[in-house]
């Protein structure tokens, strides 16, 4: 019998299957291989062929084999696992290894209308701060924010009544200047005379008079007292005493009266002082009848003729004065007095026109037609000379003002066209254009205001309405235009992916307008290049294939 440990080859010659059947030893054991010799039917034709050369190979492979089943049949879920996990590896290698596919768009040289977009408010084309020269009190306020009104309508005025008082007061000084030149411009009255020279007369007399007693009295002095003077004296010195005792026996009465409650304690006092008077007037005269018994003295001459002389000086000042008066009567009209009393009414007269004048810049008026833009002030408030009252603006011919930044310089050009259009009034547009490029930059925010103004007349326009500027800066450029999702940052700067040789190259550019076939743009492209589509899913250096 043949060794059961070698391998067999069965050449099946049944009817039923006339294929040969190999028995490979990699798979069937000898055991096997027995089983399935136990298998054949008798009858069949089996021929049966031995390798004798392959039995040391087949002992070791058939232990290798049993090893590996086992190991298998204990690791058959670490394995499953094992193997997954190596295929998404390979996959995901597979795809990131592959060439990207990416759109791309053809860089096109078209011409385009060129236009520098910005937000603007409406100005007025006159814009003014208004006040008024004085202070005062706002008494009325006739307008409010938004009034469109006429020029020379008054929008506010201040409290007039001290100023109106100044002016009758004014005119009133210039009324009695008026009277005073009249008096001076016409020639004097018959009866001005006539006072004149009676005043002369009057101060001659007077003062001949005062001479004349001031004379007689000296000479009396200087020849002595007569005995007829001194007798006089005398009966003057009785009359005196007489008085004296009737003042005494009056005191006397009026004391008893007044201690019997018949008189006021008052009426004593005046009987009192009636008997000092009388006394004092006896008294004064015993002295002169003295003096005149003894003679004149010498200070007494002296004095009278001091007298005489003072009368003489009175006399001729008094009638100098009155003459003087009278030729200034005769004199008139002078011309020195007519030029005094027209310069006192020309400053009356100015100073009416002065308190006038005062009364007028109460009333804040409109220097021309517009619209009130701002009102910082109310009804009572005290106001001081040059302070911002009223903001005033000319809306009949209205500007818009757009400020922009210092750059865009380069591309604005005066008279250049624009698009105006407003959120407040959906669908309304009117065409401007520039007129003013703004003559100061401002520092601070790099910024420059220009101005438009609107080509014929927009009704619906509104101070400070803000507007959409879109200003035409070039109406036919041709530029290179491309897609704006093929513009992307790279590494800080605006850039474009170029495919060239199937490789993604960043090429630096600078984005101008966008329109309606895409944004303009400027840098070292050329027209008939690829650039990527959706360029901020591309990275610099990714293999790319145009699809």
């Amino acid at each position: 019998m043949d060794d059961p440990g070698e391998p067999l080859y069965y050449k099946h010659k049944s009817p039923l299957d006339a294929t040969l059947t190999h028995v490979n030893p990699v798979f069937y054991t000898m055991a096997q291989a027995a089983k399935a010799h136990q298998r054949l039917k008798m009858g069949d034709v089996y021929t049966i062929e031995q390798n004798t050369g392959s039995i040391t190979h087949f002992r070791t492979l058939n232990l290798i084999v049993k090893f590996s089943l086992r190991f298998i049949r204990s690791n058959i879920g670490r394995m499953i696992w094992a193997a997954m996990i190596a295929a998404v590896g390979v996959g995901t290698y597979l795809y990131v290894s592959a060439p990207a596919k990416v759109q791309v768009t053809t860089v096109q040289a078209v011409e385009t209308q060129e236009t520098l977009s910005a937000s603007g408010r409406v100005r007025g084309e006159k814009s003014v701060d208004l006040g008024l020269d004085i202070s005062g009190i706002v008494r009325q306020v006739n307008v409010k924010n938004g009034y469109e009104v006429r020029a020379g309508q008054v929008l506010l005025m201040l409290d007039k009544s001290e100023l109106i008082a100044g002016a009758d007061a004014a005119m009133a000084a210039v009324a009695s200047a008026q009277a005073e030149l009249a008096r001076a411009s016409r020639p004097p009255l018959r009866s001005e005379v006539a006072k004149a020279r009676a005043e002369v007369e009057h101060a001659r007399s007077v003062g001949d008079a005062r001479v004349v007693g001031a004379q007689a009295r000296l000479r009396n002095l200087r020849s002595g007292a007569r005995s007829q003077e001194i007798a006089e004296a005398q009966a003057e010195l009785q009359r005196l005493k007489a008085l004296l005792n009737k003042a005494e026996s009056d005191l006397k009465r009026t004391s008893s009266l007044v201690k019997q409650g018949a008189l006021a304690a008052s009426s004593l006092d005046d009987a009192q002082t009636s008997v000092d008077t009388a006394r004092a007037s006896a008294n004064a005269q015993e002295q002169r009848i003295s003096m005149l018994k003894a003679g004149s003295r010498p200070a007494e001459v002296a004095e009278a003729e001091a007298a005489l002389s003072e009368a003489i000086a009175a006399r001729s000042t008094s009638v100098k004065s009155a003459s003087e008066g009278l030729n200034t009567i005769l004199s008139n009209p002078r011309r020195e007095d007519i030029n005094a009393a027209k310069a006192k009414l020309d400053e009356a007269k100015a100073e009416y026109r002065r308190a006038i004048d005062l009364i007028s810049k109460c009333e804040l008026r409109a220097p021309f037609s517009g619209v009130v833009a701002d009102l910082p002030v109310e009804q009572g408030q005290s106001i001081s000379p040059g302070q911002k009252l009223v903001v005033f603006e000319q809306i009949s011919r209205p500007v818009i003002e757009v400020e922009t930044d210092e750059a865009n310089l380069k591309v604005l050009r005066m008279y250049q066209k624009a698009v105006i259009s407003s959120d407040a009034y959906p669908g309304r547009t009117f065409n401007a254009y520039l007129y003013d490029l703004g003559s100061k930059v401002d520092a601070d925010r790099g910024t420059i205001k220009i101005k438009l103004r609107p080509e014929g007349s927009v009704e619906w326009l509104r101070t400070d309405l803000t507007v959409d500027v879109n200003i035409i800066t070039a109406p036919k450029a041709k530029r290179l235009v491309i897609p704006a999702d093929s513009v992307t940052r790279h590494e800080g700067k605006s850039v474009v992916f170029v495919i060239d040789n199937d490789k993604a190259t960043p090429v630096e550019v600078t984005t101008g307008a966008v329109g309606p076939n895409g944004v303009a743009v400027n840098g070292a492209l050329r027209e008939g290049m690829h650039v990527a589509r959706n360029a901020a899913g591309v990275e610099a250096g990714d293999v790319a294939v145009i699809q």
